[in-house]
């Protein structure tokens, strides 16, 4: 009986941190944003109703845009400069930080999704993107292509050199396609 009281009330401490995970920054959040339009709204005395929100809002805006320069771009370059004077980790960072800004970045690196045909002797193809058309550089000669495989359920993935002849475009998003490889298969576009 101890041993299951002691079960649950792990179990118990185990949600309750997580609730506070994912309450903890929304609230605190919440709290200061009421608590500066307070302080903003006792300060100035607004006659037109929603302009103590709008300043509010112009506020921190402004601070987002003077912290981008001020704060966060000095702190990046002095760890920029950090991860130069490394070089194993300066090529592993990179490569991650690479990785992660077509995930997420501006960079849109996965533009063209392509079915790839493994082998002449096995019916099987994969989802890819590829990622170079020419790979002359790499000493590579012939028209092969370099193709981008991503995992499922991971940001981690494989690139193939394959006959260019073996890889035909996919008339889809690329968002989807990725959408598709990592989600295992499961997630399809509702979209007609």
């Amino acid at each position: 009986m101890k041993r299951i009281i002691k079960i649950i009330w792990h179990q118990f401490l185990v949600y309750f941190g997580q609730g506070l995970l994912y309450l903890l920054p929304i609230g605190l959040t919440g709290f200061i944003l009421v608590v500066i339009f307070q302080k903003i709204d006792t300060v100035f005395e607004f006659d037109v109703p929603g302009l103590g929100l709008l300043t509010l809002v112009g506020l921190i805006t402004v601070v987002g845009f003077l912290g981008s320069f001020f704060i966060s771009s000095p702190l990046f370059k002095y760890f920029g400069k950090l991860i130069d004077r490394t070089p194993i980790i300066k090529m592993v960072y990179n490569a991650i930080k690479d990785l992660m800004s077509v995930f997420v970045g501006n960079k849109k690196k996965f533009t063209e999704p392509v079915l790839v045909k493994l082998s002449e002797n096995i019916d099987l193809e994969q989802i890819g993107f590829v990622t170079q058309n020419n790979l002359k550089e790499l000493g590579v000669e012939g028209a092969k292509v370099s193709v981008y495989m991503p995992y499922s359920f991971s940001v981690a993935g494989t690139v193939y050199i394959v006959p260019a002849k073996n890889v035909t475009k996919l008339n889809i998003k690329p968002q989807e396609a990725l959408k598709f490889v990592v989600s295992g298969g499961f997630s399809i576009s509702e979209e007609k």
